[in-house]
């Protein structure tokens, strides 16, 4: 079968230009991969006099990748060039051969000057003789806190499927390994005759030591001896680069391939919070209500960086709740609240919840209590009376107020800003200013009852309450960053209804 393409023509022109070029397609490869003289940029990085030019499905969506075997050089990965990121828009400029030429050219030049810093630490397991195909993950940044030139750390790691992780226990057998440090290495081992060479003498003869101790094993089983080693050195924005090998067999056979190495520490996982982290880390904020959309807003607000939140909640997960909760099922008979916290540290162990097993109360002198002192107050209830007492409260404490819910089974969500300057939430719907909802059908459409229940349950689906969250932090960060981009009131149809003017999918304004 023909190779397909999207663009068929362009890959015949593309084809035209590698035939006169020199290249002639490989047998049984379906015009995929194709054989041809080396390009003259390439020559001072290798001995070799032919190159291969290789069609991905999907060109040219995705660029024809050159391969050069035996090639070692930053960026290249089992002799293929890495010449534009697998996600980078810009690769279909590849679908020109003379643009491909240039940017192999480009390449070639960088090589010679070594590229940037930057561009070799991420190349730096890829540039070893061989790749393990397994991942290992470690604390870095906790590691190498108090390391020195000439660190030996001792370390223990535990394999769940193709992931060594090292200071995480589990019923599983035990891998040692080892952290080297050193303070300046301008190139990154090829292989473990390199690896040996970068090491103090006393590194050296640890190193020694722990492969002689070693029995007859594969990666994935324990030796007895050094299963592991991480050599690690400064990087030139001040992080560390890594390179990590893992052993197989023993004595004189024993054989070195590069892990893929990862950061788990506190600092890597928070560089994921996104860049409002560190400005969000002194903000307090209140949660009211933490099912399926407060549960989702506070466990965002604690990923986006937030380290104080306490959340309010009275009512107890059960298993129907999980279609839409944050909270998985080891925490179905608990209060919401401990399901909320459980996965708060796990994915953002920064952040400090502090869980209220009922719900705010509606007592003015206690709710005061309650909101006073936070930087802001997030109303997810979708309690009328309590969204009417938390503007009264917030308005007299100076307390900033977000309320989010969602309407007519999530065909409508709004999302309300009280601040400084706002228009108080309780006063709203007596002014013309601000959009009136309308009101809900008395038997709506997919509404059902439950066994004890004395009112229809109005269901919205999960994907209504996950928009409702995002819109809500993204409003809450609006405030607590005192960007005030964002409207006081936002009001979103989700589904079309048949009242004007909520007919269209999208904002709606007064």
């Amino acid at each position: 079968m023909a190779f397909e393409t999207f663009d068929a023509g362009g890959f015949e022109r593309f084809c035209s230009g590698l035939v006169a070029a020199g290249f002639s397609p490989v047998r049984d490869t379906d015009l995929k991969v194709w054989t041809g003289p080396i390009r003259e940029s390439l020559r001072p990085l290798t001995d070799r006099d032919r190159m291969q030019v290789v069609f991905y499905d999907g060109w040219p969506l995705r660029y024809a990748h050159v391969s050069v075997e035996g090639l070692k050089a930053p960026h290249v990965y089992t002799g293929t060039i890495c010449l534009w990121a697998d996600d980078d828009p810009a690769q279909v400029e590849g679908r020109n051969l003379d643009a491909l030429w240039a940017r192999l050219d480009t390449w070639a030049k960088a090589t010679q000057t070594n590229f940037g810093v930057a561009d070799r630490a991420l190349d730096s397991y890829m540039l070893f003789e061989g790749t393990s195909g397994y991942r290992l993950e470690l604390p870095l940044g906790d590691l190498l806190r108090s390391a020195s030139n000439g660190t030996i750390i001792d370390l223990t790691a535990h394999l769940r499927n193709i992931l060594f992780q090292v200071g995480v226990e589990r019923d599983t057998p035990s891998f040692m390994g080892v952290l080297y440090h050193r303070r300046k290495i301008i190139n990154p081992p090829v292989d473990l005759d390199q690896f040996r060479d970068a090491l103090a003498h006393r590194q050296r003869e640890h190193l020694e030591r722990g492969l002689a101790a070693r029995q007859d094993a594969d990666m994935k089983t324990p030796s007895g001896g050094l299963d592991f080693a991480v050599l690690t050195w400064p990087r030139f924005d001040g992080q560390p680069d890594a390179i990590a090998l893992g052993f197989s067999g023993y004595g004189a056979k024993v054989l070195a391939k590069a892990h893929a190495a990862f950061p788990s520490d506190f600092t890597g996982r928070r560089r994921r919070a996104g860049p409002d982290a560190d400005l969000l880390a002194g903000k307090r904020v209140l949660v009211a209500g933490l099912g399926s959309i407060g549960g989702s807003v506070a466990l965002l607000l604690a990923e986006s960086g937030v380290a104080h939140i306490k959340g309010y909640d009275g009512d107890t997960l059960m298993s129907a709740n999980l279609v839409r909760h944050v909270a998985d099922k080891y925490s179905v008979g608990y209060n919401k609240a401990i399901g909320v916290a459980a996965e708060i540290e796990c994915h953002a162990p920064w952040s400090d919840f502090d869980m209220v097993d009922k719900d705010l109360p509606f007592a003015p002198a206690e709710l005061a209590d309650s909101v006073r002192g936070f930087d802001l107050a997030i109303d997810c209830t979708g309690s009328a009376p309590m969204t009417a007492a938390l503007s009264i409260v917030c308005a007299q404490e100076r307390v900033p107020l977000i309320t989010g819910a969602l309407f007519h089974q999530g065909a409508l969500l709004r999302v309300r800003r009280q601040a400084e300057d706002d228009t108080p939430i309780s006063d709203r719907d007596k002014s013309t200013d601000y959009l009136g909802l309308p009101p809900d059908d008395p038997q709506p459409l997919g509404a059902f009852l439950e066994l004890g229940c004395t009112a229809l349950v109005n269901s919205a689906p999960p994907w209504a309450a996950q928009r409702a969250a995002a819109d809500i932090v993204a409003a809450a960060t609006d405030q607590l960053l005192q960007r005030r981009v964002l409207p006081d009131e936002q009001v979103t149809v989700l589904r079309p209804l048949a009242a004007a003017p909520f007919v269209v999918i999208g904002p709606v304004t007064a």
